[in-house]
């Protein structure tokens, strides 16, 4: 244990290092729309660029990618600390460009006005050379407004090729936040791109732990003609396979704790390993994942999706009738889809609330308007007829004695007036009046899409679970939906599936005829 789990496995390097390093570096879907985006963002001269995203999503992996695909016409300077002043900010960026050195910037005393001389001459040489310089800067999050107010006043160093220096802002989601402050509109007007770094999916989760793994086991290699043949035939000609897997439970779990993001995942998978190593298998199954959880104070992340099913769940049987009114809004399309009917359904559950309350004090007062008339109407030989106005304020007495006025108007009465018993005898009307409108099939509502192959993608990842899918448009919306199922209890194992799967938010409807 003490020399690592590294050499017991059969790997050149730690397969789950929290390093950004490029060669480790997994295309996930967004990843892969992030680099193009912003690849394609620098070879426009674009002015400024925003990556923003969840801590430990992979953008200072993503930066390095960027500058490893930079051509030799591009200088590059990258800021790591984002505290630095409008000063400071400056010289770093004339040391990384070779202007000036560090020495001469401690010993000489340069005026602001002598930096961005410095600078734009520096730019302006660069269009000479059909070259341009971009600045890089991390965790811009905590940028200063006064040193964004700088960068904006960089960006606008122009020839007539376009920009010179290009500048990429990443940081965190709240940056965007940032951005939005009144007295940062200038700045924003000259953003030409927001790029965002999503979670993996749970499938891409499991390939991203075996690219890892196969990244770790090949190593940098040697530098000779044949050096990896030979070690791999070493490790045959010891009688060791040297490798490990993680069996399909274990990467499901570490989807399901991690959520898709990748530091999160390393740790665990790292974490999991010195366990399997200390254990001296070459298996990682879901008990180990679950240690691994439970050493990092990670147990927490998997209850996460049960706050959602208590949000949609049926209110009271008097809200059957306000499924109708409901089937509209969950078609109403949107990009995300999924975020907006939680929402949705939070408010269902409060309205439903709401309405059921309103039938069964509607249904009282009506009923209860009815038992007094029928006992200021009764005929003047029925002697109980002058005490009939006492049943509302003694609900037992009037449930327990038979009225003597017409059939019709006593049945309603006893069964209505007592506050008490309102849920059983609210029911009958209301089972009646809803029952033609209560469904016996239903759907479950996935998500909405602007565009035909992002419904169509979303749709082979529902088919691929087992679940009948299908699709269709909304005002102008694709939208996917699972189903139809025969019963509710059938949509409620469906739509629990669907959310193990990474699909959550989704909403049970009843299914269109």
């Amino acid at each position: 244990m003490a020399d690592g789990y590294e050499s017991f496995f059969g790997f050149r390097e730690a397969p789950f290092s929290l390093a950004p390093n490029t060669r480790f570096r997994f295309d996930s879907a967004s990843h892969h729309a992030a680099l193009e985006q912003i690849t394609y963002a620098l070879q426009r001269r674009e002015p400024v660029a925003v990556v923003t995203g969840e801590i430990g999503t992979g953008k200072t992996l993503l930066c390095r990618t960027v500058v490893e695909r930079l051509d030799r016409k591009t200088f590059l300077s990258i800021i790591n600390d984002p505290r630095l002043g409008r000063d400071d900010l400056l010289k770093q960026m004339l040391q990384d460009f070779g202007i000036i050195s560090a020495d001469r910037t401690k010993v000489v005393a340069t005026s602001r006005a002598d930096l961005i001389h410095a600078l734009n001459e520096f730019l302006l040489s660069l269009a000479r050379l059909d070259a341009h310089a971009i600045v890089i800067i991390d965790e811009a999050q905590h940028l200063d407004a006064d040193v964004l107010e700088e960068i904006r006043l960089l960006s606008n160093i122009q020839t007539d090729r376009g920009t010179m220096l290009q500048i990429v802002l990443v940081g965190q989601t709240n940056l965007d936040a940032l951005l939005a402050k009144p007295e940062l509109q200038q700045l924003k007007q000259r953003i030409t791109r927001y790029i965002r770094l999503d979670s993996m999916r749970p499938d891409e989760v499991a390939q991203y732990i075996g690219h890892r793994l196969r990244v770790a086991r090949e190593g940098t290699g040697g530098s000779s003609p044949g050096a990896r043949e030979l070690e791999r035939a070493l490790a045959e000609w010891q009688g060791s396979t040297l490798n490990v897997s993680f069996t399909q439970g274990a990467m499901a779990r570490v989807a399901q704790i991690s959520r898709g993001v990748p530091r999160v995942v390393n740790l665990l998978c790292d974490r999991a390993l010195e366990a399997a190593h200390a254990a001296e298998s070459y298996s990682v199954d879901e008990r180990l994942i679950d240690d691994a959880a439970n050493a990092l104070n990670l147990r927490e992340a998997p209850a996460a999706p049960t706050l959602h099913p208590p949000a949609v769940a049926p209110a009271p049987t008097e809200a059957a009738a306000v499924d109708s009114f409901w089937a509209a809004p969950a078609d109403v399309p949107t990009e995300i889809g999924i975020d907006a009917r939680a929402a949705a359904g939070a408010a269902k559950g409060r309205i439903a609330g709401i309405a059921a309350a309103i039938v069964i004090i509607a249904v009282a007062a009506w009923f209860g308007a009815r038992s007094f008339m029928a006992g200021s109407s009764a005929p003047p030989t029925a002697t109980p007829a002058p005490t009939k106005p006492a049943p509302p304020a003694s609900p037992p007495t009037a449930a327990r004695t038979p009225p003597p006025a017409p059939t019709p108007a006593a049945t309603p009465a006893a069964a209505g007036s007592p506050p008490a018993q309102t849920p059983p005898a609210a029911a009958p009307p209301a089972t009646a009046q809803a029952a033609p409108a209560t469904p016996d099939v239903f759907e479950i509502v996935i998500a909405s899409f602007k565009t035909e192959a992002r419904a169509n993608a979303v749709a082979a990842d529902v088919s691929a679970l087992g679940q009948p899918v299908r699709q269709r448009v909304a005002n102008g919306w694709q939208q996917v939906l699972a189903g139809p199922f025969r019963s509710r209890a059938q949509a409620d194992d469906a739509k629990q599936q669907l959310e193990r799967a990474g699909f959550t938010n989704t909403q049970i409807v009843p299914a269109s005829r």
